[in-house]
């Protein structure tokens, strides 16, 4: 089917276009669904070295920090995935969110749901802590077929301010007021070798686990037919629906997609820290998961590394430059301080984040190499 067919559909006679097949959903005609070009083998080879020797060094961190430096070490893991959830969404398909916090709410107690109140297993809980979330995301989803841009930004963002009182209303689930202690806890099996004392390296590996599952297949769905459907979507919406996407399954699923990773992280913070709270979960939740994707890089998928490290990095800073100066509280006494005024120098600098900032530094080096 070429485009001059969809142009004219009258043209030879016929009412219209042929249906489009279910396996032809998302036709490869349009240049935006051609994918990305391969890689050389040596950049794909030095990708996975890079990458090997990060998990293998994260694999590793327990033996090299205490278990309450650990346990914050995977609270910001845990944290990728929710930035992850607004790459997908923002980055990829187009959709401003504002409320990616909320989902995280709705993982985190549907996880101790799930636990205490059906007695389900961990895993078994977890899945369906994802497609839960990932359901309330694909419900969200379907406004965004009549609003975008910054209306729909701000129907996200009213969704993240709305949570946590919509929680309190629920206390069977959420605790009400004062929360809800998740009382089914991760205990390390007998045939790890794990005692007592390593409870926290335990859910440590196993966060570690689900964050590299869901890194990789948010990646394999990106890479594959449905990430080109939605980065078709995001460039030009009437151009993807000439040439055959479903932009409801498409713009639905990518919120479904990004909700449910979001979820993802919720339910692991109920793993790490038995107790769930609507406080936990308000609309600076969400704009801090946001503000981490836009500086880490919300068009890459390694820009929530990024993020998340940048998490890391600001409270470091702060405290460095606080005790050069001789204010050892920090030098702006508020981490989020110095975190937004990064993050606008960043922007000056590089629209597209630290990933992008990292691609200008490795072309100027390429060319520099050229020159020479």
């Amino acid at each position: 089917m070429t485009a001059s067919d969809l142009s004219e559909p009258g043209s030879r006679g016929s009412p219209g276009p042929a249906p489009i097949p279910d396996d032809e959903l998302f036709p490869s005609t349009h240049p935006a669904l051609q994918g990305p070009a391969p890689a050389s083998g040596t950049a794909r080879l030095r990708r996975r070295i890079l990458g090997g020797a990060v998990l293998v060094a994260l694999v590793a961190l327990p033996a090299v920090v205490d278990q309450l430096a650990l346990r914050q070490y995977a609270s910001l893991m845990v944290l990728s995935l929710g930035v992850l959830g607004v790459v997908v969404a923002t980055g990829h398909a187009g959709l401003i969110s504002l409320g990616h916090g909320a989902f995280v709410g709705i993982g985190a107690f549907s996880m101790g749901w799930f636990l205490d109140a059906r007695g389900w297993p961990f895993v078994v809980s977890l899945v369906a802590s994802f497609l839960v979330t990932g359901a309330f995301g694909w419900l969200l989803g379907l406004p965004a077929l009549r609003i975008k841009g910054i209306y729909l930004a701000l129907v996200t963002f009213g969704v993240a301010v709305v949570f946590p009182s919509l929680a309190r209303r629920f206390p069977s689930i959420t605790g009400g007021t004062s929360g809800r202690p998740v009382e089914t806890t991760m205990e390390p099996p007998s045939w790890t070798g794990l005692g007592e004392d390593h409870v926290v390296t335990w859910r440590y590996w196993f966060c570690l686990l689900v964050c590299v599952l869901a890194f990789v297949g948010t990646r394999n769905v990106l890479i594959g037919r449905m990430g080109r459907a939605m980065e078709a979507v995001r460039d030009n919406e009437a151009a993807a629906a000439t040439f055959g996407v479903d932009l409801v399954r498409v713009k639905a699923g990518a919120f479904g997609l990004s909700a449910g990773l979001a979820g993802l992280a919720g339910a692991l913070q109920a793993v790490l820290f038995p107790f769930v709270s609507h406080e936990q979960f308000d609309v600076f939740l969400s704009l801090r998961l946001y503000a981490a994707a836009v500086l880490g890089g919300v068009g890459h998928l390694v820009g929530a590394i990024y993020g998340v490290v940048a998490l890391i990095i600001v409270p470091t800073v702060n405290e460095t430059v606080g005790g050069l100066v001789g204010r050892p509280d920090g030098l702006l006494r508020n981490d989020v301080i110095v975190f937004g005024i990064g993050l606008i120098a960043l922007t000056f600098v590089s629209a597209g984040g630290a990933v992008g900032l990292f691609q200008r530094l490795a072309e100027r080096r390429r060319r520099a190499r050229t020159a020479n």
